[in-house]
């Protein structure tokens, strides 16, 4: 009788399918490897079971680091199965069900993402099975997603362009730790440890992500280390309406330069004014009349925030509770293997038009759950879900690519159940989910110009006027608040007499910017495309950051484990470590590109485009074997003119 087989990445994952289909995964199957009933078999890899081969496999010569045998580039790239007992056993489980005679169909469920299509094809590729294949593509675990996954499965070659950047971003990540590791450590090894002081030569760690995100964070403390603070000054005067009797104060606002050819001088001059300056309108204005010159009333509404992605996610985390960006994930990781949330290795901050017929459903699911009872039943006040097609901020097709922004599932828990960091990370992700079927928030805004001698004064102030999603979830926003009044300045009517009771003279001080946390150097990583100066080279790199969703925790993590950056247990705050800094400074002398944003976004660009059948593996191969040997070589010549 022939039997279907489904592969999953992870034993957990693996009990979540054998649920959808009927299948009894027991202690004993665990052992062997497998779950088999009368037409179906379920196994599971651990994560990565096959890896690239090291250089040795290709010329027993590469054992010895030299650097004459750079650069390394394989002609045919070989792959070999984990060296780890469990790994090996495991694999030669799957290749033996891969390749038995009454298996015809094999279904891969591994995660649906680029690194989750490279797991599945290593082993594929390496067990030599022929076997037709379709794919498993679904964003959550509930049995509901997993059956109609398998329903809808399409044959895998229509993954082809996800595998092949999958293999291309592996062989661009070995192309560069395995040439420039060898080359910096063989060139400049023992002079860093005989700065470092260290007994031995060190090794240098070169990576295409990692070595661009050490240099981000060994920049902005060279920035705070030189910053020298300058003083500037500003004027606020005291009012008191004659008419209405309001105490209120206001700011002065420098008059614009009229040279638009230099915008941004004008907008420093505008910011930053002497001591003197600042003396000297006091003086000019002083004993002169003051008016209100104009009084704006407005109602500015505040819709709910974007979804979380992944990035997001971890930045609030990080902000909120403190968190590691890679506990964050880990947390995530499991409440999607628990079935409670959307996947999270995401980059979409919005809903595809696909899962819309499910909200009402998962609302329903949330409907049980009594942490979050009140707030559906609000949400049903308002009458038809405030989230549909025509909803493009929620909803838009073409921002999201592999899944959708990370969402509740209809299955729930009392929050009790779960243990405090997880429960923080669920709440987190609900209350956003369930801000956006609210009406705006709306403020009541007034601003008001008091005017001087031709001199403007403005004052501000804001009210919340209608809580509409802060009901839900208040976000602390960002951005700096702008100085508001307290006084009922709304009442305040257009060429009203004020006395101006007295003038102060402001002094404040430049500040140098802040040290990243663990979720604000997420953040960078994510949104990489502000460090690139070129507006048209931007706008193509939006979609690609330093790293991937499913990668930049790593990165940050394996920064720390070899002891380049250090992270503050309590505040969160990175800085780098003097190995850190010396390696940075040692790549800015040889091959400074190695630490530019733009070139390592570009990269992903690349690795994106062919995803999406913009350009091919062959191309983007090309280009990188040239970019290697091209770099190889120029360090080589800045070793040996040290």
């Amino acid at each position: 009788m022939s039997k279907q087989l489904y592969i999953t990445e992870k034993p957990s994952v693996a009990a979540s399918f054998a649920s959808a289909l009927g299948v009894k995964i027991s202690p004993a199957d665990r052992g062997r490897g497998y779950a088999e009933t009368a037409n179906t078999i379920i196994t599971w890899c651990f994560g990565h079971l096959v890896t690239m081969a090291y250089p040795d496999a290709y010329n027993k010569e590469y054992k010895s680091w030299k650097v004459e045998h750079l650069p390394i580039i394989p002609r045919e790239y070989k792959y070999v199965v984990i060296d780890n007992k469990g790994t090996v056993k495991q694999f030669e489980v799957i290749k033996g069900l891969m390749c038995r005679k009454d298996v015809d169909m094999i279904y891969a469920c591994t995660d649906s993402g680029r690194e989750g299509e490279y797991i599945f094809r290593l082993v594929y590729n390496q067990s030599g099975a022929n076997k037709p294949v379709k794919r498993v593509w679904i964003s959550s675990q509930t049995e509901d997603a997993i059956n109609k996954g398998i329903q809808d499965a399409k044959n895998i070659s229509e993954y082809d362009s996800l595998s092949q950047a999958a293999y291309c971003r592996a062989k661009e990540d070995w192309l560069f730790g395995m040439n420039f590791s060898r080359l910096f450590t063989c060139q400049y090894g023992s002079k860093l440890s005989a700065l470092l002081k260290e007994q031995k030569a060190s090794v240098i760690p070169i990576g295409r992500v990692m070595t661009c995100v050490l240099g981000l964070v060994v920049d902005r403390e060279l920035e705070i280390r030189n910053f020298v603070p300058k003083p500037y000054y500003g004027v606020t005067a005291n009012f008191l309406s004659k008419d209405s009797g309001i105490s209120y104060k206001g700011k002065w606002q420098q008059k614009k330069k009229e040279d638009k050819n230099s915008v941004d001088d004008a907008e420093n001059e505008e910011k930053y004014i002497t001591k003197e300056e600042a003396e000297e309108v006091i003086k000019k204005l002083e004993g002169k009349e003051a008016a209100i010159k104009k009084v704006e009333v407005k109602v500015k509404k505040e819709q709910a925030p974007l979804l979380f992605n992944l990035a997001e996610l971890q930045s609030e985390a990080n902000k909120k509770f403190k968190l590691p960006v890679d506990k964050t994930l880990e947390i995530a990781q499991s409440l999607y293997e628990k079935k409670l949330i959307s996947y999270p290795r995401t980059d979409s901050r919005v809903l595809s038009t696909d899962v819309l017929p499910e909200l009402p459903k998962v609302l329903n699911g949330l409907y049980s759950n009594t942490a979050f009872k009140e707030f559906i039943l609000r949400i049903k006040e308002f009458g038809d879900l405030g989230v549909n097609s025509k909803t493009k901020r929620y909803v838009d097709d073409s921002k999201v690519t592999d899944h959708y922004a990370i969402i509740p599932t209809y299955i729930t828990t009392e929050l009790s159940k779960l243990d405090e960091a997880a429960r923080n990370i669920y709440n987190l992700i609900v209350k956003r989910f369930l801000a956006i079927f609210y009406p705006p928030a709306e403020y009541n805004t007034v601003r008001v110009e008091t005017a001087i001698d031709g001199e403007i004064f403005i004052t501000n102030s804001k009210t919340l006027n209608v809580q509409g999603w802060k009901e839900v979830y208040e976000v602390t926003s960002s951005k700096k608040e702008e100085e508001l009044s307290d006084s009922p300045i709304q009442k305040l009517v257009k060429k009203e007499k004020c006395d101006v009771n007295k003038f102060d003279l402001e002094e404040k001080e430049t500040k140098p910017p802040s040290r990243f946390t663990d979720g604000s150097l997420i953040i960078t990583m994510e949104k990489a495309g502000k460090y690139i100066e070129n507006e048209e080279l931007r706008e193509q790199l939006k979609t690609c950051g330093i790293g991937t969703s499913a990668t930049r925790a790593g990165i940050i993590k394996k920064l720390v484990d070899i002891g380049h950056i250090k992270i503050n247990s309590k505040t969160q705050i990175v800085t780098p470590e003097p190995k850190g800094e010396a390696i940075v400074e040692l790549v800015r002398l040889t091959a400074k590109e190695l630490l530019n944003p733009t070139l390592t976004a570009s990269w992903e660009k690349g690795l994106f485009m062919i995803e999406n059948h913009e350009t091919t593996a062959e191309v983007f191969e090309e280009k990188l074997y040239q970019y290697i040997t091209r770099t190889i070589e120029k360090v080589k010549r800045s070793g040996n003119g040290k």
